[in-house]
Parts: structure tokens; C-alpha cells; sequence
């Protein structure tokens, strides 16, 4: 039996893809944020599609240089949540890579997707990954 948020998130993916922003704001709620965690330029709360799609761009760009390999452990539902477990992997030629498990957090109200959230398995080598590939913290912020 399909599950409407499964189908949210699927819409999203698309919509981005295809850089369709009436189709992100039919998905995402107006005030719809992505936490992501840590000390790195990524880190913090992006409130807002255009936010959204900027960290997108910015982890997309990152970790597409970075040989990516993702193994979907497990996958949950409910009416309010979706949430996936992660392994995730990177083969920099640099030498300097990120092996850990992500848990991907999915929060939906009235039809949309309303925030999306990591939590990292190892905190300390996300930040150490993502400062080098991008720099100190306080350097640059996405």
C-alpha cells in the first residue's frame, strides 16, 4: 500500500531534480525547514524552500565529488513521521573520507512536508569531513 508521505518525499526529489519550485512549494510547507547538525558550513536550520534547496545544491555538490556509496538500512513510517537509517560512505582521491550511519528524519503536517532533519552516528566526523572538504565553520556558511 503506497504511503502519501513516501510519495511527498518522491515529489520533492523530483521537483528538485527538475528545479520546479511551484512543485517544491505544493510539497513543502511555507515555513518548512532542514536541520543538519554540527559545527560545519552546513550545519544549522534552513527555513524556507529556497534554503532548502541551497543546502541541496551544497551537500550535492560536496558529497558528488566525494564518491558517494548509500546503503538504505531501514525505513519507518507513520502518519506524522518517516524516517530512514543510512550507511553512507565516501572514496575521496584526497584521501579524506566520511564512513558513518545517518538517520534522516521526515515531519509532515496538512499535506506537506514540513521539516526534514540528520542525525549523525558520529557528530565529530561529520564536522571534521565537511570542515575539511569546505573549510573552518566560521569561514562560510550555506
Amino acid at each position: 500500500m503506497p504511503n502519501t508521505n513516501l510519495e511527498l518525499i518522491d515529489q520533492f526529489f523530483q521537483a528538485y531534480g527538475a528545479r520546479d519550485f511551484v512543485g517544491l512549494r505544493q510539497v513543502w510547507a511555507a515555513d518548512g525547514r532542514w536541520v543538519f547538525p554540527g559545527r560545519n558550513p552546513l550545519s544549522g536550520s534552513k527555513e524556507g524552500v529556497e534554503a532548502i534547496v541551497a543546502f541541496f545544491d551544497a551537500m550535492g555538490a560536496v558529497m558528488g565529488g566525494s564518491n558517494i556509496q548509500v546503503e538504505k538500512l531501514v525505513q519507518g513510517v507513520s502518519d506524522a513521521y518517516v524516517v530512514e537509517g543510512q550507511h553512507v560512505w565516501t572514496n575521496r582521491d584526497d584521501g579524506h573520507n566520511l564512513d558513518h550511519q545517518w538517520c534522516v528524519l521526515w515531519k509532515f503536517a496538512n499535506g506537506k512536508i514540513v521539516e526534514g532533519r540528520h542525525l549523525a552516528s558520529d557528530q565529530y566526523a561529520v564536522d571534521e569531513f565537511f570542515n575539511h572538504v569546505l573549510g573552518k565553520a566560521s569561514d562560510r556558511k550555506f
